[in-house]
């Protein structure tokens, strides 16, 4: 087992900017979603403007906790493998059994 686990994929990056305003500087279209209801429509209307010919970046803005269909599994802590990332260990989760940052 390579201990990447397919089933989650994204990122926990912490960044001060939007990427939907960050796509509209430079020309494109970008739709932010604060809900999960709201995904939907955005996909639409960003099909919409691909048609048209314009680029849109989807900005959805989720917290770390997972839901359906995710599973605990996808969040398992890491094991490193390699000794000179082993410092970089995980020993406990957060009250909520999610995973926490370094």
């Amino acid at each position: 087992s390579s201990g990447i686990n397919a089933e989650y994929g994204g990122s926990q990056l912490p960044n001060p900017w939007s990427y939907a305003e960050l796509a509209r500087s430079m020309a494109a279209e970008g739709i932010t979603c604060t809900h999960v209801d709201q995904v939907g429509d955005a996909l639409v209307t960003a099909s919409e403007i691909q048609r048209q010919g314009k680029t849109t970046v989807i900005e959805i803005m989720v917290t770390k906790e997972l839901g359906d269909p995710f599973r605990r599994a996808a969040m398992r802590l890491p094991f490193r493998h390699l000794p000179k990332f082993r410092n970089t260990i995980q020993t406990s989760e957060s009250e909520t059994g999610q995973p926490t940052d370094l």
